[in-house]
């Protein structure tokens, strides 16, 4: 499959940077994804990273490269069910690589009904969003962090294909708040950042592959960054707004 995410920040009180500086950012990656089934409903699930480009530039500047280039394969493994209940990444080599080409593609993990439904029918379902966000300025650091949070899924249609039938689907949701540690640096000292955000989502499931074959996410992620001193608090605010796009390679 391959994964394109495309974003801009807006970025308020982060040093070296005027108020309302626009960031843009851009993601390309090659992904592997294979299921093997180890009983019952329970499957490992393995995603590769074949390759990941990251791209930035501040305003109207040049691109620069960013740091979640690789240029060897990164896997990544899970266990999951039919509904794509995925567990807790079992990393096969460097973490951290692996935690930087996953959180560099901003692609959607959702889970798939429990029960039947119609067409037109929604669903409670769950969302998860590896995110990463390098911040520019002098005090410029990375954020990595996995949102989470509820979702309403709803079956649009059904386009039955012989062996391979398509059924489009539509999911909106929130990421629920949550606090990480960060590289930014605020007043001289790390700050931590507390992120939360709204996503809307479309998404093509294929019953031939048993996989999502097309997914457009839109999301906006709110990152509110504190540091605490002897001399008092600094904060700072950036705003992300990007799509990203999975599809099986043509």
């Amino acid at each position: 499959m391959s994964v394109e995410s495309k974003g801009e920040m807006v970025l308020v009180g982060i040093p070296g940077t005027p108020d309302s500086t626009v960031f843009e950012t851009f993601a390309l990656a090659g992904v592997t994804q294979r299921a093997d089934r180890i009983g019952g409903d329970r499957f490992s699930f393995d995603v590769t990273y074949d390759s990941l480009r990251a791209r930035y530039r501040t305003g109207e500047q040049p691109w620069i490269d960013g740091q979640f280039a690789f240029t060897a394969p990164v896997t990544i493994g899970f266990t999951t069910d039919r509904r794509m209940m995925l567990s807790a990444p079992i990393y096969s080599g460097d973490s951290a690589t692996a935690e930087h080409a996953r959180s560099g593609t901003g692609a959607p993990h959702f889970v798939l009904p429990s029960d039947p439904i119609d067409i037109g029918g929604p669903w409670r379902s769950e969302v998860l969003l590896p995110f990463a966000a390098e911040i520019p300025g002098t005090s410029g650091g990375i954020v990595n962090a996995t949102l989470s949070g509820p979702a309403i899924g709803l079956l649009d249609s059904i386009v039955p294909r012989g062996a391979d039938t398509l059924l489009y689907l539509t999911a909106r949701g929130q990421f629920l708040p949550v606090t990480v540690n960060s590289t930014v640096v605020l007043g001289g000292l790390p700050a931590t950042a507390e992120l939360w955000g709204q996503f809307t989502s479309r998404l093509i499931w294929s019953t031939g592959w048993n996989a999502f074959v097309s997914v457009v996410l839109t999301a906006r992620v709110y990152q509110r960054f504190e540091a605490a001193g002897e001399s008092g608090g600094n904060d700072g605010r950036v705003t992300s707004t990007f799509t990203t796009r999975v599809r099986v390679r043509p």
